[in-house]
């Protein structure tokens, strides 16, 4: 199982929901999931933000990335993709199986996810506890799936 985060840029939302995810993978020893992120509007190799990175760091983990966009080989390869937004959701509809293809809020009842560029640490501090909330469903879905099939 391979979870695919995907927002904007690339450089704020969706690595720092890979970064949280991943944490959590490790802590608790969840074995055959994997996540990575992309950008719908973006090209390859641009570092996260500057808070992102300071948020993942203060996490106390490792975690190296560069920007990649969305692109139909990484579509396939994921079995769910997670949108921080339903228009970024939207954008994708042509292009993803649409059982496999969900918004953040939708699965987590959190909220979308408010773009944090531009904005001070407690912008990009609010979308990790909103991220951090809602993982535990987009969990629970990643599992059910893995069951399914």
């Amino acid at each position: 199982m391979k979870i695919l985060f995907v927002c904007t840029g690339n450089t704020c939302r969706s690595p720092l929901a890979q970064a949280v995810l991943q944490q959590i993978i490790d802590r608790d020893n969840i074995a055959g999931i994997e996540v990575d992120s992309a950008g719908l509007c973006c090209g390859f190799g641009e570092p996260m933000s500057n808070h992102t990175s300071e948020l993942i760091e203060e996490m106390g983990i490792f975690f190296t990335h560069t920007s990649q966009p969305v692109t139909q080989k990484l579509l396939e390869e994921c079995s769910m993709v997670v949108t921080m937004t339903a228009a970024h959701k939207e954008m994708l509809a042509g292009f993803v199986d649409g059982g496999k293809l969900f918004s953040f809020e939708e699965l987590s009842q959190e909220g979308e996810v408010a773009d944090p560029y531009g904005g001070d640490s407690a912008d990009y501090l609010a979308v990790e506890m909103q991220l951090r909330r809602g993982m535990d469903k987009i969990l629970e879905k990643a599992k059910k799936m893995i069951e399914e099939n």
